[in-house]
């Protein structure tokens, strides 16, 4: 037992290494390719539709990409979605070089083509996790892997700022395509077998049905299921409430509150850093043993602090003590972001069927994002004739409102674990 706890652990830092070449390397990417096309084109309209690339194609690939995952082999899958990201880097580079950066439509069918990697990449993976290592290490595994995504995301923007004051983008796609062989590289050398599992043969089977049939398969699993059902809908008004940080936030700080770019950027860095601090305690920590329950309970306090957050900006308070305020706010809601994510990942990898998670993971991941840009839209209009604080307060309520009566409605027990 003893080495297979060594040879987990030794799963567990390749996967974390293959993690951060990855995603530092597209994350610096596509920060310097957003603030080009602002740079370039003055245009919202521009820079917007390189935003909705992304969740275009993550809806176009959703019957696919799950039953795909269920069907072939998920190691495979993740080396055959890298390399079609070096090869589109790689034809991009050539663009650039010749032509540079000057026709838009070439850099959205890159981006079109990395978040068609990156989706076969993450849902590999995440169907994979519980053969990659031990039950005992997988909240480890989780709670690193948000860590390191939230520490990406305060280097990023920072790393992709510094480097095109120095670097052409053909210099930075070419790292970016030699992080991306590197992250492949460590790909090969990962055990995806490591756990046997007892379905094996299920997924042998599952190997006759069609892509389409799978894909209604996984559908079919997730309606039999009240939790998941549940877990589907409520993430989908979670996140359209949401969209009140994602717009409201950035709105306050620089139109009402008047932040300078550095606080601005020093709040929001705050965020990034409270989902590490949150990732890293759970990493120490036993495993949760009511997952879903957990999560519940973290969504009711971010609800509380959206509601606080809008009774402190009824009051005409000077601009440090606001400063405090929000910093406050958004570390706590990172926390509170890791605390809801990771527990309910865990809870859905160890409960669902290895031949079904990528379907299943597929299908909630896209699902709950789809009420994300209309909430968008919905509170950038909405802040354009209403009093921030109210939007907050009534925001906060509803979240409060939703998470109280929604296990009631659907008539679930977060208390068990059972699907």
């Amino acid at each position: 037992m003893g080495t297979l706890t060594k040879q987990s652990k030794t799963q567990l830092m390749k996967v974390l290494i293959s993690t951060t070449t990855g995603n530092l390397g597209s994350g610096v990417l596509t920060f310097i390719i957003g603030l080009l096309i602002l740079r370039e084109t003055n245009s919202a309209l521009s820079f917007g539709i390189s935003q909705v690339v992304g969740p275009v194609v993550a809806l176009l690939l959703l019957p696919f990409t799950g039953s795909m995952v269920d069907r072939f082999n998920r190691k495979k899958i993740i080396i055959y979605a890298q390399l079609l990201s070096v090869f589109s880097l790689a034809l991009y580079s050539i663009y650039l070089y010749y032509q540079g950066f000057n026709h838009l439509i070439v850099t959205y069918l890159l981006l079109g083509c990395l978040k068609i990697s990156d989706q076969f990449l993450t849902t590999a993976y995440t169907a994979s996790v519980v053969q990659i290592v031990l039950e005992e290490d997988i909240q480890r595994l989780k709670s690193f892997q948000q860590m390191i995504g939230s520490l990406l995301a305060i280097m990023a923007p920072l790393l992709g700022a510094m480097l095109l004051d120095i670097l052409p983008l053909l210099a930075l796609v070419w790292i970016e395509i030699l992080l991306e062989i590197m992250t492949m590289i460590v790909v090969c050398l990962i055990n995806f077998q490591f756990v046997r599992l007892s379905n094996a043969g299920d997924q042998e089977a599952s190997s006759t049905s069609s892509i389409l049939e799978m894909f209604h398969d996984g559908l079919v699993f997730v309606k039999k299921s009240r939790k998941l059902i549940f877990a589907l809908f409520f993430s989908m008004l979670i996140n359209f409430v949401f969209g009140i940080v994602t717009v409201g936030l950035p709105f306050i700080q620089i139109q009402l509150l008047h932040f300078s770019n550095t606080i601005y950027g020093l709040t929001e860095a705050i965020f990034s850093f409270g989902m590490i601090v949150s990732a890293l305690a759970l990493s120490l920590s036993k495993t949760i043993k009511i997952p879903l329950f957990h999560s519940w309970k973290m969504i009711s306090a971010m609800g509380s602090l959206f509601f606080f957050l809008g009774i402190l900006l009824l009051f005409p308070l000077e601009q440090l003590y606001f400063i405090i305020g929000i910093a406050c706010f958004n570390f706590l809601a990172g926390t509170l972001m890791t605390q809801i994510n990771v527990p309910v990942t865990i809870w859905l990898t160890q409960e669902i069927p290895n031949q079904l998670q990528g379907r299943v993971f597929n299908l909630m991941n896209t699902g709950a994002q789809l009420l994300s840009p209309i909430g968008i839209l919905t509170f950038s209009g909405l802040f354009d004739v209403i009093s921030g604080s109210l939007i907050f307060v009534i925001a906060g309520i509803t979240i409060l409102f939703i998470t109280l009566l929604y296990p009631l409605c659907f008539k679930v027990d977060l208390r068990t674990n059972k699907l």
